[in-house]
């Protein structure tokens, strides 16, 4: 056994709360988790000091990739890696730097699909932002036994950010249709990105606020147009 094992850690999450302590299989499982980001900060017993995740030597390996994000290294399988340009279809995304896309992907969990899998169900926790990389999902809503699709989203777009932003709970299922390969960015993750990378954070927010707010306004068109085709002259 390492000597160091027998060390306890804190963590300081992204709501400002210290968790702990916490042995070492603990915090790799952490990061893993992706629970705890490289800058993350973590209190070690050995010296009683404050450090990031990413300067801590037992944690060094699952954050100093060189020019691979850790999520690529961590998650990725031979011939299932993603490219820039792969994250770059993505408009909010594509005005990025190498070096911004790399930091982005360090918060983010990267998640494989298979064909019929529910990704997530009406109700869940409305905790993460989804950013779909390859293939087709739908959203669906099931009253009795009638399956009823609302909305088909594909490659290059995102979703599960109104949820996310409001703390509601989910509206619909989200079902794989076709083998598909996402991004994931948890809430806290987001606001830790915002507190340890604002000159980063704030473009992607202004760009999903855009999203966003088109979204809204075609809804609003497609309300005001089913309204007048209904309306009944007399």
């Amino acid at each position: 056994m390492n000597d160091t094992d027998g060390y306890l850690y804190k963590v300081w999450a992204a709501d400002n709360l210290v968790y702990g302590p916490v042995d070492l299989i603990t915090l790799v499982q952490w990061v893993e988790d992706q629970r705890v980001l490289s800058e993350t900060w973590l209190h070690t017993q050995q010296d009683n000091t404050w450090r990031q995740a990413k300067d801590i030597p037992e944690l060094y390996q699952f954050f100093h990739t060189g020019n691979t994000t850790a999520v690529f290294r961590k998650k990725a399988e031979p011939g299932n890696f993603y490219t820039a340009d792969e994250v770059r279809q993505f408009v909010i995304f594509s005005a990025l730097s190498n070096p911004q896309l790399d930091q982005f992907l360090r918060f983010c969990e990267y998640l494989e699909c298979a064909p019929g899998e529910v990704l997530i169900k009406k109700g869940d926790p409305g905790d993460a932002i989804f950013f779909l990389l390859s293939g087709e999902l739908r959203a669906r809503i099931v009253v009795g036994l009638q399956d009823t699709t609302v909305g088909t989203i594909v490659a290059g777009e995102f979703f599960g950010e109104m949820a996310m932003f409001t703390h509601s709970p989910r509206s619909a299922d989200v079902v794989v249709v076709t083998k598909a390969r996402l991004l994931r960015l948890s809430a806290e993750s987001f606001l830790l990105m915002i507190r340890e990378l604002s000159g980063l954070a704030g473009p992607i927010l202004y760009a999903i606020a855009q999203v966003m707010a088109r979204r809204i306004s075609d809804s609003n068109k497609n309300l005001h147009r089913e309204v007048a085709s209904g309306f009944v002259w007399r």
